[in-house]
């Protein structure tokens, strides 16, 4: 399915008007350019993270060749450190720019409080560049009422500022958070429920999660309200001192298709991402494989 993307100049935009079915996806990353070279009728659009787009403006570039979604690790939306205006403006500037139709954020935390011992004017005048601990990695949240009720008043907040909808990504759970008072599956459905948010659907972070925490993912993923997935992320993991860990250099396993056949069962997402970003090596013939597969998979479900 070709891209169906409207176009300004040489930029392409997605035109939410054409009826399309699920979009297939890649995001951003070193081989991404290359692929779309040779086989651009696979790949609807990108997916480009607002800190690519920050911290390199040259990344925007890849939508002269086809239409983005913005994604993002910036917002903090489970934790009690929050972005600082300047940084929701930046991203709602970049929102508006690739005219994204949503903007997908974690269901985690990325700061925390400022290391003890450092200089409260400092913090008071410069949020964005001193003493928030910037943890430089998406973690999944202690899983209590507290940090519902944090999500709830975040959401509510970063909701004023942006045009277009923000969707959740289901987060991974390494290890069990200190401090939990529920499973992880109860937290992401209530969130969900309760505060009307659609949902990025990470198949390998649920996956992941399932192992780690030794739940079967079959059985829980029944537990989320599916119906509310506008998105689905595709990548692999690894197992390293018998935890499994988010891996987007590795292809998605056949366990992780069985679980998107489920969820087709209940859901029609609009999109469908693969999440290869961490290597420029990673196989195109796997991945020409692997979004058959997926097609597959939809004209069946």
């Amino acid at each position: 399915m070709p891209s169906q993307g409207g176009t300004c100049g040489t930029v392409k935009y997605f035109d939410l008007t054409v009826p399309a079915g699920t979009r297939i996806g890649l995001a951003n990353g070193p081989g991404v350019r290359g692929f779309l070279e040779c086989h651009a009728d696979l790949i609807d659009y990108v997916e480009i993270a607002f800190e690519q787009l920050r911290n390199t403006p040259a990344t925007a570039a890849i939508q002269d060749m086809v239409p983005a979604i913005l994604h993002c690790a910036s917002m903090s939306v489970a934790g009690f450190v929050p972005p600082s205006d300047a940084t929701l403006t930046a991203i709602a500037v970049e929102a508006e720019r690739i005219k994204t139709p949503w903007i997908g954020e974690h269901l985690t935390f990325i700061t925390a409080d400022p290391i003890e011992g450092a200089d409260p004017i400092a913090l008071a005048t410069d949020f964005d560049n001193s003493l928030p601990t910037n943890l430089t990695y998406t973690v999944c949240p202690q899983l209590s009422e507290e940090v519902l009720e944090r999500v709830g008043q975040n959401i509510r907040r970063l909701r004023t500022h942006f045009q277009v909808p923000i969707i959740l990504e289901t987060p991974p759970q390494y290890f069990a958070i200190p401090g939990s008072t529920m499973p992880l599956v109860e937290f992401m459905a209530r969130v969900y429920n309760e505060y009307d948010v659609g949902i990025l659907l990470d198949l390998t972070h649920f996956a992941i999660s399932a192992r780690n925490s030794g739940f079967e993912a079959r059985t829980e993923i029944e537990r989320l309200p599916l119906e509310r997935v506008v998105e689905i992320h595709i990548s692999g993991y690894s197992v390293q001192s018998g935890l499994a860990w988010d891996d987007h250099a590795r292809p998605a396993n056949s366990a992780i298709f069985q679980l998107l056949n489920q969820v087709l069962q209940r859901a029609r997402p609009r999109a469908i991402t693969f999440e290869y970003n961490w290597t420029e090596h990673f196989s195109n013939a796997v991945l020409e494989q692997q979004i058959a597969r997926v097609r597959e998979i939809l004209a069946y479900a």
